[in-house]
Protein backbone atom coordinates (compact mmCIF):
# COMPACT_ATOMS: atom_id res chain seq x y z
CA UNK A 1 0.00 0.00 0.00
CA UNK A 2 2.87 2.41 1.09
CA UNK A 3 4.49 1.60 -2.28
CA UNK A 4 0.91 2.68 -4.68
CA UNK A 5 1.14 6.06 -2.74
CA UNK A 6 4.57 6.77 -3.38
CA UNK A 7 4.09 6.07 -6.71
CA UNK A 8 0.80 7.94 -6.91
CA UNK A 9 2.34 10.87 -5.49
CA UNK A 10 5.47 10.86 -7.73
CA UNK A 11 3.27 10.83 -10.67
CA UNK A 12 1.22 14.00 -9.26
CA UNK A 13 4.36 15.80 -8.31
CA UNK A 14 5.55 15.22 -11.92
CA UNK A 15 2.77 16.46 -13.52
CA UNK A 16 2.65 19.23 -11.06
CA UNK A 17 6.44 20.23 -11.91
CA UNK A 18 5.43 20.10 -15.92
CA UNK A 19 3.14 23.12 -14.89
CA UNK A 20 5.52 24.81 -12.64
CA UNK A 21 8.69 24.84 -15.12
CA UNK A 22 7.47 27.04 -17.61
CA UNK A 23 6.96 29.88 -15.04
CA UNK A 24 10.74 29.24 -13.74
CA UNK A 25 11.90 29.29 -17.36
CA UNK A 26 10.13 32.66 -17.79
CA UNK A 27 11.08 34.13 -14.56
CA UNK A 28 14.95 33.22 -14.33
CA UNK A 29 17.63 32.50 -16.61
CA UNK A 30 19.13 28.89 -16.78
CA UNK A 31 21.62 28.52 -14.38
CA UNK A 32 19.36 30.28 -11.52
CA UNK A 33 16.42 27.99 -13.40
CA UNK A 34 18.59 24.59 -12.50
CA UNK A 35 20.06 26.02 -9.27
CA UNK A 36 16.00 25.56 -8.19
CA UNK A 37 15.51 22.37 -10.00
CA UNK A 38 18.36 20.68 -7.98
CA UNK A 39 17.78 21.96 -4.21
CA UNK A 40 14.80 20.62 -3.81
CA UNK A 41 14.65 19.49 0.00
CA UNK A 42 12.71 16.25 -0.33
CA UNK A 43 14.45 13.39 -0.94
CA UNK A 44 12.32 10.92 -3.32
CA UNK A 45 12.31 7.36 -2.96
CA UNK A 46 11.73 6.13 -5.97
CA UNK A 47 14.07 4.36 -8.44
CA UNK A 48 14.81 6.33 -12.13
CA UNK A 49 13.09 3.70 -14.32
CA UNK A 50 9.78 4.80 -13.18
CA UNK A 51 10.74 8.63 -12.82
CA UNK A 52 11.75 7.73 -16.51
CA UNK A 53 7.94 5.80 -17.35
CA UNK A 54 6.30 8.77 -15.21
CA UNK A 55 7.52 11.47 -17.34
CA UNK A 56 7.00 9.88 -20.53
CA UNK A 57 3.34 9.81 -19.81
CA UNK A 58 3.43 13.56 -18.04
CA UNK A 59 5.26 14.16 -21.52
CA UNK A 60 2.71 12.05 -23.68
CA UNK A 61 -0.11 14.00 -22.07
CA UNK A 62 1.57 17.26 -22.52
CA UNK A 63 2.34 16.37 -26.54
CA UNK A 64 -0.93 17.54 -27.48
CA UNK A 65 0.19 21.50 -26.23
CA UNK A 66 3.16 20.97 -28.61
CA UNK A 67 5.35 22.01 -26.37
CA UNK A 68 9.06 21.18 -26.91
CA UNK A 69 9.31 17.74 -26.58
CA UNK A 70 12.79 17.21 -25.49
CA UNK A 71 13.46 19.88 -23.59
CA UNK A 72 10.17 19.32 -21.20
CA UNK A 73 11.13 15.44 -20.64
CA UNK A 74 15.22 16.99 -19.73
CA UNK A 75 13.76 19.30 -17.52
CA UNK A 76 11.67 17.00 -15.55
CA UNK A 77 13.83 13.89 -15.28
CA UNK A 78 16.85 16.27 -14.29
CA UNK A 79 14.44 17.39 -11.24
CA UNK A 80 13.23 13.93 -10.10
CA UNK A 81 16.70 11.99 -10.71
CA UNK A 82 17.93 14.93 -8.63
CA UNK A 83 15.59 14.85 -5.78
CA UNK A 84 16.13 11.13 -5.98
CA UNK A 85 20.00 11.60 -5.33
CA UNK A 86 20.91 10.01 -9.33
CA UNK A 87 24.27 12.54 -10.00
CA UNK A 88 22.46 13.58 -12.85
CA UNK A 89 24.06 16.43 -14.97
CA UNK A 90 22.08 18.48 -17.68
CA UNK A 91 23.17 18.64 -21.43
CA UNK A 92 22.34 21.23 -24.08
CA UNK A 93 23.72 20.91 -27.78
CA UNK A 94 23.53 22.25 -31.77
CA UNK A 95 23.25 19.18 -34.23
CA UNK A 96 26.98 19.09 -35.60
CA UNK A 97 25.14 18.84 -39.18
CA UNK A 98 23.29 22.02 -38.58
CA UNK A 99 26.01 24.53 -38.78
CA UNK A 100 25.62 27.10 -41.33
CA UNK A 101 22.18 25.96 -42.41
CA UNK A 102 19.18 28.67 -41.97
CA UNK A 103 18.06 27.02 -39.33
CA UNK A 104 19.52 25.65 -35.84
CA UNK A 105 18.93 22.10 -34.23
CA UNK A 106 18.99 21.94 -30.28
CA UNK A 107 18.51 19.07 -28.43
CA UNK A 108 18.63 18.26 -24.51
CA UNK A 109 19.50 15.38 -22.60
CA UNK A 110 20.16 14.02 -19.37
CA UNK A 111 23.31 12.05 -18.10
CA UNK A 112 23.70 9.77 -14.59
CA UNK A 113 27.43 9.02 -13.26
CA UNK A 114 28.32 9.92 -17.37
CA UNK A 115 26.12 7.78 -19.09
CA UNK A 116 23.29 9.25 -20.95
CA UNK A 117 19.97 8.56 -20.02
CA UNK A 118 16.54 7.80 -22.05
CA UNK A 119 18.55 9.24 -25.02
CA UNK A 120 20.30 7.63 -27.36
CA UNK A 121 23.89 6.56 -25.82
CA UNK A 122 26.06 8.79 -28.52
CA UNK A 123 23.72 11.60 -28.70
CA UNK A 124 26.79 13.86 -27.87
CA UNK A 125 28.56 12.49 -30.76
CA UNK A 126 25.85 14.66 -33.37
CA UNK A 127 25.80 17.97 -31.09
CA UNK A 128 28.45 21.00 -29.81
CA UNK A 129 27.55 20.85 -26.12
CA UNK A 130 26.76 24.54 -25.74
CA UNK A 131 25.67 23.89 -22.12
CA UNK A 132 25.43 21.81 -19.11
CA UNK A 133 24.09 22.04 -15.53
CA UNK A 134 26.04 20.98 -13.30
Amino acid sequence: MIIMINRIKLFLMIGLSMLYTPYLESRYGLREMFGILSKNKRQLRCDKDSIRRYVHVWIGIGGILKTQHCWNRTLLLYTFLKSARYNAVIYVGIRKDAIGKTSIVGHSWVAIDGRVFDDREDVADDHYITFHYP
